[in-house]
C-alpha cells in the first residue's frame, strides 16, 4: 500500500506484517479519528508487537498468515500448515493445530456476524 500525503504524511516504509483488512483502521488513525467500529482490522501503527497477522485467499482457498507460518483453509475441510521462509519463498509443512483453530476461528467469526446482521 502507498499513502501519498506531502505535508501531512513523513516518508516511510512500514515493514509490519498487514493485509487488506487492516487499511481502514490504519487510515482512520492517522486522520485522528476517534470512532467505534466492528473492523476485523487493526491500526498498525497502534498495535502491539506480535500481534501482526495478515489474511489472503483465493477463489477457494483461505489463509492466515501469523508468525511465520500460514495456515491454507480448502473445502471438504482439508487443512495445511507451514512454516514460511524469511522471505516467503518457500513453504515447509508442519503440523500446526493451534494455527489452524486460530485461522478457522477468525474466518467462522466473520461469516457467523455476516450471517447474522452483526457487521451493519
Amino acid at each position: 500500500m502507498l499513502i501519498y500525503s506531502p505535508g501531512h504524511v513523513q516518508p516511510g516504509v512500514m515493514n509490519r506484517l498487514m493485509s487488506q483488512i487492516d487499511i481502514g483502521p490504519t487510515l482512520l488513525g492517522m486522520l485522528n479519528f476517534s470512532y467505534t467500529s466492528k473492523f476485523y482490522g487493526y491500526d498498525i501503527f497502534k498495535l502491539e508487537p506480535g500481534r501482526e497477522r495478515a489474511f489472503i485467499s483465493t477463489y477457494q482457498s483461505l489463509g492466515y498468515i501469523k508468525d511465520g507460518r500460514i495456515a491454507i483453509l480448502t473445502p471438504q475441510r482439508k487443512v495445511e500448515s507451514f512454516h514460511l521462509s524469511e522471505k516467503q519463498e518457500t513453504m515447509e509443512p508442519i503440523n500446526d493445530p493451534e494455527l489452524v483453530n486460530e485461522a478457522v476461528a477468525w474466518y467462522q467469526s466473520a461469516s457467523y456476524a455476516f450471517k447474522h446482521g452483526f457487521m451493519q
